[in-house]
């Protein structure tokens, strides 16, 4: 039998609360606009027995505030 810890679903690294970055690979989101991490949800699932980690992050976008939610994959660290 396997044993480990509930982790991330989909493998991806997900940035630090503070981190800014943009959008990048949607269509609906302009690439250019910076964002910063505003904070995590407390599950990705409305019904807790289905929540295998949290893989999604709260976005602030510098240009406008307004706050939106993505998958960590979209997200792209500027250095």
């Amino acid at each position: 039998m396997l044993k480990c810890q509930r982790q991330n679903f989909h493998h991806s690294k997900l940035p630090k609360p503070g981190t800014v970055g943009r959008i990048i690979g949607l269509s609906t989101v302009d690439p250019r606009r910076r964002c910063i991490v505003s904070h995590y949800p407390l599950t990705d699932s409305l019904d807790y027995r289905f929540s295998i980690g949290i893989h999604t992050v709260f976005v602030r976008f510098l240009d406008s505030g307004e706050i939106r939610r993505f998958s960590g994959i979209w997200f792209e660290t500027l250095v």
